[in-house]
Order: C-alpha cells, then sequence, then structure tokens
C-alpha cells in the first residue's frame, strides 16, 4: 500500500475526494521520484477540495500548488491550494492567463469537465508549457467511449483518438522508411530539426484503464546499431 493509497483509505482527507482506486497504483509510479523537489502543481476541477487536500499532504508544505474549475464555489478552497483559477478549461484564453500567473508547472492533473473538447484543448495549451521533465495526467478517459454529451467536437474526435494521433508523433524520426538508413550512422543527428517539438520533448506516453499519462523528457535522434 502506497501512501497516497493509504491516505486515500484512512480517510485522512478532511474535505471531500472521489477517486478510481486504481488510480493510486498509477500516482505512486510516476509522482514518488518527484515527491521531495517541491513541484509547481496545476489540478483541474478543484471541486470540494479533498484531491488538493492530499497533494498538500504528500507533496509537503512547499509545493506550490495551483487549481482550476469552472464552478466560482471552488475559491473557498484556497486554504488548500495557493490560489484557485475559475473559468473554463476549453477557453484558451483563460488558459493562457492562468499560465502567467503560474510560471512553469511540473504537473498536471486534468481531472476537470471530461469532454473531449476540454481534455484537448487543455492539453494543446498547458503541455508545451510543462517543465523539461513535466507530467500530464488526463483522468476518466473512459468518457470518451461514453460519447453523447462527452462528444462534444466538430471533428468528433475523442480524447482517446487524439492520444493514439500523439503516438505517432513520437516515432516522426523512426516511422519514415526514408529516414532509416541515415539514423544507422552519426549523421543522423542532421535529421533533429526534422521532427515536431512534441516528439523532441516527449519521453512516452502511457494508457491505463482510464488515465493516460504524458511524460516529457529531450530525447536525442534515435540510432540503430548492428554489432
Amino acid at each position: 500500500m502506497n501512501d497516497l493509497y493509504s491516505y486515500y483509505v484512512q480517510h485522512r482527507n478532511t474535505r471531500v475526494m472521489h477517486k478510481w482506486e486504481h488510480y493510486f497504483e498509477i500516482y505512486d509510479r510516476f509522482l514518488s521520484p518527484i515527491r521531495r523537489g517541491n513541484p509547481v502543481i496545476l489540478e483541474i476541477g478543484v471541486q470540494l477540495g479533498g484531491s488538493c487536500e492530499m497533494w498538500r499532504d504528500y507533496f509537503g508544505p512547499a509545493t506550490h500548488i495551483f487549481g482550476i474549475d469552472i464552478n466560482p464555489e471552488a475559491k473557498q478552497q484556497e486554504d488548500i491550494v495557493t490560489r484557485v483559477f475559475v473559468g473554463d478549461q476549453q477557453d484558451r484564453t483563460f488558459l493562457r492567463g492562468v499560465l502567467r500567473e503560474i510560471g512553469t508547472p511540473d504537473l498536471v492533473i486534468d481531472d476537470g469537465g471530461h469532454t473531449a473538447n476540454q481534455q484537448i484543448t487543455a492539453f494543446e495549451e498547458l503541455y508545451s508549457a510543462l517543465s523539461d521533465r513535466g507530467l500530464y495526467f488526463v483522468e476518466d478517459t473512459h468518457t470518451s467511449l461514453w460519447r453523447g454529451p462527452f462528444m462534444d467536437r466538430q471533428d468528433q474526435q475523442s480524447f482517446l483518438q487524439f492520444s493514439f494521433a500523439k503516438c505517432a508523433q513520437l516515432m516522426e524520426w523512426t516511422g519514415k522508411r526514408e529516414n532509416f538508413q541515415l539514423l544507422g550512422t552519426d549523421q543522423g543527428e542532421s535529421l533533429a530539426n526534422a521532427a515536431t517539438e512534441f516528439c523532441r520533448s516527449t519521453q512516452a506516453i502511457h494508457f491505463f484503464d482510464s488515465i493516460i499519462v504524458y511524460e516529457r523528457g529531450r530525447r536525442r535522434v534515435p540510432r540503430h546499431v548492428r554489432r
């Protein structure tokens, strides 16, 4: 039992928290390495403050925690988080204003409205603003399969479909057959700028039941070697 799940099952939170139990193993896998680093955290979907309270307990009092919620009543949680910004996560102007206020986040947890437009828009605005080793969690991605009111984009793209397409972007160097010979030589480095910034700055995309984790990290051009 990791510390986050222990906190949850012991109900140490004084404010309401609603989580799928299998999330806690995923949290611990990615968050334990940065636990002592006082990360800057941005959580979308503050609600009644229970998860923000948990993050404060887990990461410690020196951690900077910010929240986003569409409900003005979430401002009442500002004794738990550093600041709550009230607005819609699919409002690009609003999100850019939040970033100007908080600087560079190390961790974004999207537990907001769960519609395709909200999840995709927030990702497009916030992911590239993460620190070089930042983490981006999108929770409750099963709503991509529920469709109905959760499928609110004109292109009918869900966050799952969006993330599948991002997997292909990770292979922009290796996915082009014409690059193969060059990638087996020192000249492969000449392709460094022949990929998007997303490819150059993303180590991995992790898919779990109902949650997707993007892991940032600067990448070198891959090279294959025969020995």
